[in-house]
Order: structure tokens, then sequence, then C-alpha cells
């Protein structure tokens, strides 16, 4: 066939045909803008980077992109592909974790977590807890740390915790959750926070990823401040909450 107008008709017989399919491209790309999770810094939002990504892409590849794309810009973080988590992102709250497994979806924002070790939820029934310990007899606070609750029940909040800081099951109270981060003075956390025994958090409690509960070692006594420390605590107590309280909420 020489011309478009040409039907079969006009075809010499023993005519060969070449046939080629042709695919239209559904490719979607997203541009997500991209925010680096510090929750042991006051300024625990910031912005990292846009970056583009196919719909569908794999979370663990769009991972491998994002180290790629850090370096060539020149962010100043570390970042290791086991050792990194994505999560969403409402407001300044972090939400839930992406799996490996999991397909990226038309997101406006996303939460870059570095951790510590690697990823240790893997499940989708599995749900990453936040935890700060409180120490009465320092008057102070650890940084904070997470759990992986394999059940949704207050026993396994209770040995994880013992697990975590060492301290029998018996001896660990808990306050009630509260969404990352948390606005809580230090001179607040023994009395406005109502402490209960772990082991008698109530059994319904639907765990949300990103949540905070405070523990302690309830065999601790109360330090007696003197009024120099009570005064330094103060002021890098207002320092803190100033911080956090200049995100929008």
């Amino acid at each position: 066939m020489k011309r478009l107008d040409m039907t079969l008709v006009n075809v010499d017989s023993g005519s060969e045909f070449l046939v080629t399919r042709s695919r239209v491209s559904r490719e979607v790309e997203c541009k997500i803008k991209l925010y680096l999770l510090l929750v042991n810094n006051a300024e625990f939002c910031k912005f990292m980077m846009e970056s583009i990504v196919v719909e569908n892409t794999q979370v663990r590849e769009f991972k491998k992109q994002i180290i790629e794309e850090a370096k060539v810009q020149g962010i100043d973080c570390v970042l290791e592909l086991d050792k990194m988590r994505l999560r969403s992102k409402r407001g300044v709250y972090p939400g839930a974790i992406y799996l490996d497994q999991q397909m990226i979806r038309a997101e406006r924002e996303i939460y870059v977590e570095p951790l510590k070790k690697p990823e240790m939820k893997n499940h989708h029934s599995q749900i990453q807890i936040y935890v700060i310990r409180w120490r009465p007899s320092q008057f102070s606070v650890d940084p904070v740390e997470e759990i992986i609750l394999n059940n949704n029940n207050s026993k396994d909040v209770n040995e994880k915790l013992s697990e975590l800081s060492g301290v029998p099951t018996e001896y660990i109270y808990c306050a009630e959750s509260r969404l990352f981060p948390v606005e809580m003075s230090c001179f607040d956390i023994e009395n406005k926070l109502e402490w209960h025994p772990s082991l008698f958090l109530s059994p319904f409690i639907i765990w949300n990823e990103g949540q905070v509960i405070y523990y302690k070692d309830n065999r601790e006594t109360m330090k007696e401040l003197t009024d120099k420390e009570r005064s330094e605590i103060q002021e890098a107590e207002r320092a803190r909450l100033k911080k956090i309280g200049a995100y929008e909420f």
C-alpha cells in the first residue's frame, strides 16, 4: 500500500503486511514536596526538596531516587536505604508509614524520616508508636524513641517498654497518648498527665501511627529543684516550646 487512501481491495495478491502495536503511555507523574522528620530536634519539620515520581513506583525505588537527588542537590542529611522511612504528612503531624512494597500514590507532601536502625515495621498489621521516658528523679525526659506493636493491646505495649527501658513491667506507668509533636513542659508532665500502670491500659485503645506516649519507672521519686535549676529549665522549656509553636498545626 503506497497511499493512505488505498484499501485492501487495491492490494496486489501476495503482498505482505507488517502490523505494529502502539501503546499510549499512561504513566502519571506526581510532584511531591519532601520534608525531613527529625523527631529529636525542636525544628522537627524541615523542607527538603521537591521530587517528581511516576505514580505506582514502589516505595523502595522512590527511596533510592530520593537518596540520589539529595546527593545531587547537596542536601545536608544522611540517608541510608534501609535506615529511612517514608510516611504520610498531615499538616505537621506524621501519619502512616509506607512499606517498601507499597506503591507511591498522588501525595502533595511526604515525610522522609532518617532512622538509627533498620526499619522494624514490615507488615501492615504492625503499628509504630513514639515513646518518651519521663525521669522524675532527674526532672528530665529522654530523647524520643519508638516501639513497634505487633498486637493492638496493652500487654504488647507493656512488654515493649520493658524491653526498651530495662524497667520491670510491674513498675512501668504510662500516660495517655498524644499526637507528635507534644507541646508539654517538663513542669506539667508529672501532674497534668493521667498516669496508669501500663498493664491496665484500656485493651480497646486503637493506636494510630505517630502517636506519643509518656512512660516512667514508678519507683522514682521527684527531684527537688533548686531555684537556679528551676530557672534554667524554665528558660530552656520556653525556647523549645516557642520553636514547636512556630509551626502551623
